[in-house]
């Protein structure tokens, strides 16, 4: 199993192309998550049961071959930012012939009846033949649960293509569709379907493109819909038809300024240029403007496709800076169709798009001004020259948001009908996880702390209602950067009590992000507070807009309380989303699913794991897990002290599911040569009769026996462990309960620099064993 971004198992392998072809090669790059291979168990004969040439059944020894043990890897630094595709899963599978391809997708706020914030997630694959003269076709799938599980979606007729779904600030969700059609009274008319219950029924009406400027043969409406502060909405659109006497393609910007019943052409933004448009995707950066991503007009089947084109907008969408080539990173495709940017809640810029393969890049500084690493989350094509390159997918795709660093991207396999013939039409619609993660290893979740009501919040704000039920106090730690999904005050002197965060333990801070109104002039003061009534010295934001979050690191503070308030001059009218990390913790809730942890070195069959068959520890969704299934090899990590110290005082919850003969820690120091060594070497096994766990010391030839504790564990149960460390050896306490100290040291250190953390007793001595860690913090007492 992999946890990169690789293809699929079911992609063809390819040899790397050659010549022109092969500057279009599109693979994981700096950034991307690590291979963790999982090798198999060694060269332990069993039996083969194969046919004979008659029939009968024959039996015959397998002796798989022996991989060798799985690589030592390492995390990348936890200080730096990580893009990375995630699971693949997929909501729209028919079987062969059965078309679908070319995804639209969107995703709206809501709350479940128990409480919590989820995306509804809504897709749409093309089932109709991708030819000017099909008849439209669409099939649909939702999901309540943030794109986990889809059902059929039937609420929206099958020839509407959902095009632009987005949620307004009134609390109705608008969607158009593809092509318009031509009235009698001379006006292009589009399909505008609008609901008032999150997407559960829809009413539709025909609004006109009223042609203010240009008068155009033909549009197409495309892609994304943006609301200004004022209500006006912007969508996006391309056509055919003439402008300062130029006959091309353009791609549009058009206007409404009453809820979409009328649209107005806004900006043509190849207009004055050489260029030929099409498809163009836009959306709003982190610095305010607007920022736009063209698909140039086809160069042919035998050419490379040009680079697309992108520009900038400082005025909403009325003038648009000159066209430029797109400039992608290193190794990815310059060329392209169906670009989708779209801005995460923690600032950074994602963009999909695809042919040749599928493939999202990231701009780090959510400005779109560069981009800065890449990954390819699909390949397959049948051959290698020119055409065949860019067959297969279709390279249609789209991306929404799921939460602050994370999002849903959709892609096909297979084009409808002549890109699809080599693959039997196996048409599939697929959804992958992508991960942007930005800086931290220590961030809170404070969304499942708050809905489990360990974390609690207090504020004067506007009370949610049927429109938008996510317009709360959880708003403010939900994981969306929409603008009702939010704590919004109440008044002014609501502002200047502000928000207040009661956490389920005294933490010591050293970061925190805030976006507060969304697109709304504001400033705030963050203070922290150990007693919720004596409060520090405030941290200021200064007066900004967000469109996404901001963040600031501060000097360590230990705190249980945090307070954002106005800052008594400039209006605070909402917290849209807030973060804070712990100093000196890994929590792995900022780390991609699947990953080596950041920060995280000597890693072999570790990664980051989410909750399933393991219950959360502290109310939180992630956790490190040592997965081991390896007779050669035993899985391990390195946990580095992050501030050295002469004495180390590690906490952690440990979960042993299938305990093995144990867990093995070893403490880890700086010798009198400056290189790390193994000062203690600690087991941690459990004890089933008489219902204790025990702790053993390595004293350089055989384990001894420390200490014992219980009751006993079972599989699935969290450990809290408290492991001191100093000059007289290391001290270990199992839920409060102090087991012994060790009394063999392996070798004397000066200062103490980590933790390894190791499955088993004997390598051989696994079965299917994965131990977890979690909220693992240093500290010096």
């Amino acid at each position: 199993m992999t946890f990169n971004s690789r293809p699929r198992s079911n992609s063809r392998p390819r040899s790397r192309p050659s010549s022109a072809i092969a500057l279009l090669a599109v693979g994981a790059l700096a950034g991307s998550v690590v291979t963790v291979g999982l090798s198999g168990a060694g060269n332990s004969p069993g039996v083969l049961q194969a046919a004979s040439a008659s029939g009968n059944t024959i039996a015959g020894p397998y002796d798989p071959p022996d991989p060798g043990p799985a690589p030592i890897e390492n995390g990348l630094p936890a200080n730096q930012p990580v893009l990375s595709g995630g699971a693949m899963w997929h909501p729209w599978s028919p079987g062969p012939g059965e078309l679908g391809a070319n995804p639209q997708a969107f995703a709206i706020d809501q709350v479940l009846p128990d409480g919590r914030s989820t995306k509804k997630v809504l897709a749409n694959w093309t089932r109709n033949e991708d030819s000017p003269g099909a008849k439209l076709n669409s099939g649909r799938v939702v999901s309540q649960d943030n794109g986990l599980l889809f059902e059929p979606y039937k609420a929206l007729p099958a020839a509407f293509t959902m095009m632009a779904g987005t949620k307004l600030r009134d609390g109705s969700v608008l969607s158009v569709d593809f092509v318009p059609t031509r009235d009698a009274d001379g006006l292009d008319k589009f399909d505008v379907y609008r609901s008032t219950d999150n997407a559960t029924t829809w009413t539709n009406w025909r609004a006109p493109i009223i042609e203010n400027q240009w008068d155009i043969n033909w549009y197409r409406i495309h892609r994304d819909m943006v609301e200004l502060d004022d209500g006006t909405l912007l969508l996006g659109g391309y056509g055919n038809g003439k402008i300062d006497g130029v006959q091309k393609g353009y791609s549009f910007i058009f206007a409404s300024t009453d809820g979409g019943k009328s649209w107005t052409q806004r900006a043509a933004l190849n207009a004055g240029s050489s260029y030929s448009t099409n498809e163009m995707g836009f959306t709003r950066t982190a610095d305010g403007r607007l920022v736009a991503v063209l698909r140039p007009d086809a160069a042919g089947p035998n050419r490379l496709p040009e680079p697309m084109l992108q520009t900038f907008s400082s005025d909403n969408g009325k003038t648009w800076e000159a066209l430029k080539p797109y400039v992608p990173p290193a190794g990815m495709p310059p060329g392209g169709i169906m670009p989708k940017p779209m801005l995460l809640p923690n600032g950074q810029l994602l963009m999909t798009y695809g042919r040749p393969d599928n493939n999202v890049v990231v701009s780090r500084d959510g400005t779109g001004r560069t981009w800065d690493a890449g990954v390819n989350l699909y390949s397959r094509y049948p051959g290698e020259n020119m055409l065949r390159r860019f067959m297969g997918s279709s390279g249609n795709m789209d991306v929404t948001a799921r939460d602050n660093s994370s999002a849903l991207a959709f892609g096909d396999n297979c084009h409808n009908i002549w890109f699809c013939r080599e693959y039997s039409h196996d048409n599939e619609g697929w959804t992958r996880v992508v991960d942007a993660k930005a800086p931290g290893i220590g961030r809170l979740d404070l969304a499942t702390k708050v809905q489990a009501g360990t974390v609690t919040l207090s504020g004067s704000v506007l009370p949610a209602d049927a429109r938008f039920p996510e317009q709360r106090l959880q708003g403010a730690v939900d994981g969306s950067g929409e603008y009702r999904a939010a704590a919004r005050f109440a008044s002014r002197a609501a502002a200047a009590r502000g928000l207040t965060i009661e956490l389920d333990r005294p933490t010591i801070v050293n970061r925190f992000g805030l976006m507060m109104g969304k697109g709304e002039p504001g400033a705030a003061k963050v203070q922290f507070s150990m007693d919720g009534k004596t409060w520090g010295r405030p941290v200021t934001t200064g007066q900004r807009t967000d469109f996404a979050m901001r963040y600031q690191d501060v000097t360590p503070v230990s705190a249980k309380f945090v307070r954002i308030t106005g800052d008594g001059a400039t209006p605070l009218t909402a917290v849209t989303e807030f973060e804070l990390y712990s100093a000196n913790t890994y929590t792995f809730e900022n780390d991609p699913v699947g990953s080596t942890p950041r920060g995280i070195t000597d890693a072999r069959y570790a990664l980051v794991a989410d909750e399933g068959t393991i219950p959360q520890y502290n109310h939180s969704r992630t956790r490190l897990a040592l997965q081991d299934n390896d007779t050669d090899v035993r899985a391990q990590a390195r946990i580095p002290n992050p501030t050295p110290a002469a004495t180390q005082r590690i906490t952690f919850g440990y979960e042993g599911f299938g305990y093995g003969s144990g867990a093995i820690w070893e403490i880890l120091g700086t010798g009198a040569d400056g290189k790390e060594v193994v000062a203690d070497r600690l087991l941690f096994a459990p004890a089933y009769n008489p219902n204790r766990h025990v702790l053993k010391q390595w004293n350089g030839s055989d384990w001894q026996v420390v200490g014992e504790a219980g009751p006993f564990v079972p599989n699935r149960g969290w450990i809290d462990i408290d492991l001191v460390s100093n000059g007289s050896g290391s001290t270990v306490t199992m839920n409060g309960v102090k087991m012994g100290t060790s009394s063999n040291r392996l070798a004397q250190v000066g200062t103490f620099t980590g933790i390894r953390v190791l499955t088993g007793q004997n390598p051989q001595d696994v079965g299917n064993m994965e131990h977890s860690y979690d909220d693992i913090t240093f500290s010096t007492s």
